[in-house]
């Protein structure tokens, strides 16, 4: 299960079943960062790669990375919708278009947008290049068992936490950048919120333990984020009903359902 980085018994209640298993992920510059809730245990750890998750029948989890894809990085219908969403809040540009499903057997990144133009899409940006290792890892990782696809779901944590301002502290304004202290304080505020305690002890703890060379503190949050989705009861699609890709991987985000 990769480097343990911090761990917390939860402290509230929880509600479903108890040998249930919720995961959040987001891809970091040492691999993964896990948030993983078992047995009212919730442990932050750091994966050198997905080789290394475990995934039983009663697991379940969300990643901040593209899965599905399409063939030569056309829009997505659940990027659209994503931006749609935080332009109010001046956050859609915080959704980047992934590369299409040609780049991933690429090492250049001018090959990369070559390919992409051929077949009638846009350039690659540099962003998305930069997460392209990342997003092969999960893709052949997502392929090679027909029911990981079905455990591990894709979900954008800005939408997250827009969602989480709006249903309890609808006064306060949108999330800043989380690339600001003021942005991640904010963020962590908002998951108090919804958890009823604080995880900014678990952060800082997994912050000292850690390598900021492998990971930054975003990143953690980020995989609070992803777990939060993980464990609503009630989470939903954008769009409700998503297409696949060539792959057979739907091209679609989850989100917090209502409140």
């Amino acid at each position: 299960m990769g480097q343990p980085l911090a761990a917390i018994r939860w402290p509230i209640g929880l509600q479903g079943s108890p040998t249930a298993v919720r995961l959040g992920l987001d891809g970091c510059r040492g691999g993964w960062v896990l948030a993983r809730l078992a047995a009212r245990r919730l442990v932050l750890s750091l994966l050198p790669g997905l080789k290394s998750l475990e995934m039983g029948d009663q697991h379940m989890g969300c990643v901040d990375m593209p899965i599905g894809l399409t063939s030569h990085g056309q829009p997505r219908c659940c990027d659209d919708r994503v931006r749609r969403l935080l332009a109010p809040a001046g956050r859609s540009s915080s959704v980047f278009s992934p590369p299409g499903r040609c780049c991933l057997s690429l090492s250049d990144h001018g090959l990369a947008t070559a390919a992409q133009r051929s077949g009638g899409g846009p350039g690659l940006s540099i962003q998305s290049w930069h997460l392209l290792e990342r997003i092969r890892e999960l893709d052949d990782w997502l392929q090679a068992q027909p029911q990981r696809p079905r455990q591990l779901l894709e979900c954008h944590p800005e939408l997250t936490f827009l969602q989480l301002q709006q249903r309890h502290q609808p006064e306060w304004p949108a999330p800043v950048s989380k690339h600001r202290d003021s942005g991640q304080h904010q963020r962590l505020r908002l998951l108090c919120q919804h958890w009823g305690w604080d995880p900014t002890g678990l952060v800082d703890q997994a912050l000292v333990r850690s390598h900021r060379r492998h990971l930054q503190h975003h990143d953690l949050v980020d995989a609070l984020a992803c777990l939060a989705v993980a464990m609503d009861g009630q989470r939903q699609t954008l769009p409700i009903f998503p297409a696949t890709d060539a792959a057979g991987l739907p091209m679609a985000v989850t989100c917090l359902g209502p409140g």
